[in-house]
């Protein structure tokens, strides 16, 4: 039997392959069971883990980046996903500033921090990195990151 008989295409069958190498963020489960509101604690386990995720997902991303597969079946899921993990943050966010816990308006500190750790995670994926310690660049950019964002 030949996998042509499951899938109509090549393209298909491409993509069910990568529906299955899609690796989800567990910042999600995170954020509904595990959270802290202590700002430093819960955005420095939030950044490793989307890091981490970005990480698993890195050929994944190579190949959505491409030209011909935008509109495709794995790049909607990663930008479903994006979308579900700024929802996500931004729902905490608003909480933090409500409670009198982040300094910056819900959603420029959810760009900020979310762009920040992915572009960490792009100038590694594009070998842009710089030589040294990375770990302990992201946890300075985390400090920094953090520090604007605390009151």
């Amino acid at each position: 039997m030949t996998l042509f008989r499951h899938f109509k295409s090549k393209r298909s069958l491409f993509e069910e392959t990568l529906r299955h190498c899609f690796h989800p963020y567990t910042m999600e489960d995170y954020l509904k069971n595990g959270v802290t509101y202590d700002l430093r604690t819960d955005l420095r386990h939030i950044a490793y883990d989307m890091l981490n995720t970005y990480k698993k997902n890195a050929p994944l991303i190579r190949m959505v980046l491409r030209d011909k597969f935008r509109g495709s079946t794995p790049e909607r899921n990663v930008r479903k996903s994006e979308q579900m993990a700024q929802s996500s943050l931004l729902t905490y966010f608003t909480a933090m500033h409500e409670a009198g816990l982040l300094a910056a308006e819900p959603e420029m500190a959810m760009r900020l921090y979310t762009t920040n750790i992915l572009g960490h995670f792009f100038r590694g994926l594009h070998g842009m990195a710089p030589g040294g310690d990375d770990d302990r660049y992201f946890d300075w950019m985390l400090d920094k990151i953090i520090g604007i964002l605390e009151k």
